[in-house]
């Protein structure tokens, strides 16, 4: 359904910065790899100006996509704010059809650097840090974070239509990490209407 030019696959497909950014260079120059490096400049900036290198602007939008999730109440006016911010940092209202494609990628892209950091000894661990997590409570936790910083903060913000890409995305990317991971991801999504 998104379908892109071969090429732009091994761009795609990793994700540390520095090899996209090699693999990037690489390319010949079209509109498909000059949109890409627009993305990637946005993505990989210093957004808070601080000097600092390296740093991957969209996946820290996701991890405070996730932890917008669990407020509410008298911060609803500022939460909603603050998404209605963050989805405009991810390009969620890009309404150029011919960027979708690139863009669901690199959503899938975001996701999967997320879910690599869920193998570190100390996620989902408990009672600080003493009991660690075991392979199957990781893989379960990690299919909450994703289901919650994609389909579960569009629903408690009624943003479904314009996040719809970042979902779509999102739960192909989580289906792909754990067999388990997609029965998890329906389960939540029943659960949790």
């Amino acid at each position: 359904m998104y379908e892109i030019d071969g090429e732009l696959l091994p761009y795609y497909t990793e994700i540390d910065p520095q090899k996209r950014l090699v693999i990037l260079d690489s390319l010949p120059d079209c509109e498909a790899a000059d949109f890409a490096r627009e993305v990637y400049n946005d993505r990989y900036s210093d957004h808070e100006r601080k000097g600092r290198k390296n740093i991957d602007w969209w996946l820290w939008r996701c991890i405070c996509l996730q932890i917008l999730y669990g407020r509410g109440g008298f911060f609803k006016r500022f939460r909603d704010r603050e998404i209605d911010a963050i989805t405009n940092e991810l390009r969620m209202n890009d309404s150029d059809e011919s960027h979708a494609p690139y863009l669901y990628h690199e959503y899938r892209n975001t996701a999967r650097r997320y879910l690599s950091t869920c193998n570190s000894p100390g996620y989902a661990s408990r009672f600080m840090g003493f009991r660690q997590a075991s392979g199957d409570e990781k893989i379960l936790k990690a299919c909450s974070d994703i289901w919650q910083m994609s389909e579960g903060i569009s629903r408690i913000a009624g943003n479904g239509g314009k996040m719809r890409l970042w979902i779509s995305a999102f739960r192909d990317e989580i289906a792909e990490y754990d067999t388990v991971c997609l029965d998890e991801y329906e389960r939540l999504s029943r659960e949790e209407k």
